[in-house]
């Protein structure tokens, strides 16, 4: 088969291509899937954000008081860090560290409590093996821990 045979053998070929495709009926459609992609990540994207934002300034180790979903009182006790280990993860730009406290409840009871926190690198330096913080929690629930950022170091 010569040069001229091939490239008017292709010629056909890409013609009847063109003839036998819908274009615009292709492009609909991967239009379509297309939007359906875009939707989907802007509904991920959203909760993404959304748990970004409930790490940072949702009930995650803030100010806390009164009932928590109406239940448990909770109550202030002074924490001792006995253990600050980073986890490696990062929430909303912040790393998160696995601390292990001493919490002494009213009456002098010592509750060891384990909690997952994202810090700032300036509340770092709060959690030194040793340090003591402000802390309120459902002595029933020791999970229900938050730390309460706004208030000094106990003595």
């Amino acid at each position: 088969m010569g040069v001229f045979a091939s490239y008017f053998k292709v010629m056909k070929l890409t013609n009847e291509m063109e003839k036998n495709s819908d274009v615009k009926g292709d492009l609909a459609r991967m239009q379509a899937g297309m939007n359906g992609a875009n939707q989907t990540l802007a509904t991920m994207t959203a909760q993404r954000r959304s748990a970004e934002r409930a790490a940072v300034d949702g009930p995650v180790d803030g100010p806390v008081d009164g009932r928590v979903d109406g239940r448990a009182e909770r109550i202030e006790a002074a924490a001792t860090v006995t253990q600050f280990v980073p986890t490696g993860m990062v929430i909303a730009g912040r790393p998160v560290i696995e601390l292990n406290l001493v919490v002494l409840l009213p009456g002098g009871i010592p509750l060891p409590v384990a909690h997952s926190t994202a810090i700032d690198s300036a509340q770092a330096s709060r959690l030194v093996p040793g340090a003591r913080i402000v802390v309120t929690l459902d002595p029933a629930d020791p999970a229900s821990l938050r730390i309460d950022w706004s208030k000094p170091s106990p003595v």
